[in-house]
């Protein structure tokens, strides 16, 4: 069952769990209700494990000649039932984690968590991952739903969709406006897996000096409307001068592979996305 249970990439879940514990805990960092913040993670690791393993089961053809992807092929493979239980449990998984999230909380968690699912699966993983090199923009489509599902549990039961609060939506936006350039930093990390599958990534598709240019002003793009979402939920100045800190060094990165585009400066730009990210959501967390 762990050989399994690992084709739900679990460090994407646990970025994904921490993305919807950040809109789960903002709204009111003092009113947390621990069993219910359990159950939404339960809900969460769910729903998103369980696409996680369906993306693995769909990908077993392009994973297997990527180099960072194709122990999870090794373990389909290993597997001593048919495959296709991978399929089955995945969407078992993913299934009972809308269930839990529609009926514990609200129809909105339901809807949000429903629709990172299916969007992922059959929008980005499907059709958009392997036609074209806006894969990462529209296809990040389905990366806020997690903010958005953790955001609404902390609606009443009876809430619509209407009742989201624009604290939320622009919180869930963030993490759609920080996917793209996050993603062509790693994806030119990986050029050479990406080239090898024949996966139409940015840097791919145009090459790493101009990969670099686009996620320098996408990446300047991203710091001011993360300035924007921490105003409209905290509306202080003040942490806007604490967020100068995670700023500088998100653009240390942009600025870093812009000069010196490489597979060694996309990498290490990657990363500062991901500092960046968690710094900007700790401030907003200690500023609500």
């Amino acid at each position: 069952m762990s050989q399994v249970l690992s084709l739900s990439k679990p460090r994407v879940i646990l970025l994904l769990l921490i993305t919807g514990i950040i809109g789960f805990i903002i709204p009111d960092i003092n009113s947390v209700n621990f069993v219910d913040l359990l159950i939404f993670v339960i809900s969460g690791y769910l729903s998103s494990g369980g696409a996680m393993m369906i993306n693995s089961y769909i990908d077993q053809d392009i994973d297997k000649l990527m180099e960072r992807t194709k122990k999870r092929v090794i373990v389909i493979e290993e597997l001593k039932f048919n495959s296709h239980f991978v399929l089955i449990f995945g969407t078992i998984m993913a299934t009972l984690g809308i269930l839990i999230g529609w009926i514990y909380f609200n129809e909105v968690v339901g809807l949000f968590l429903a629709w990172g699912v299916l969007f992922y699966i059959f929008g980005y993983t499907l059709y958009l991952k392997r036609k074209s090199f806006l894969n990462t923009i529209f296809g990040g489509l389905a990366s806020p739903a997690p903010v958005w599902a953790g955001y609404a549990a902390r609606l009443p039961s009876s809430s619509t969709i209407f009742d989201m609060p624009l604290e939320g939506w622009f919180l869930g936006f963030l993490v759609f406006i920080w996917t793209p350039s996050h993603t062509w930093a790693l994806a030119t990390k990986y050029i050479d897996d990406y080239k090898k599958a024949k996966i139409p990534m940015l840097p791919v598709k145009f090459g790493i000096n101009t990969t670099s240019r686009i996620v320098y002003y996408w990446g300047l793009g991203v710091i001011i409307f993360g300035s924007i979402t921490a105003y409209i939920i905290t509306r202080t100045i003040k942490l806007q001068i604490i967020l100068l800190g995670p700023h500088l060094l998100l653009f240390y990165g942009l600025r870093a592979f812009y000069s010196n585009p490489s597979v060694n400066t996309g990498g290490q730009c990657f990363k500062l996305h991901n500092v960046w990210l968690g710094l900007v959501f700790l401030f907003l967390i200690l500023g609500s």
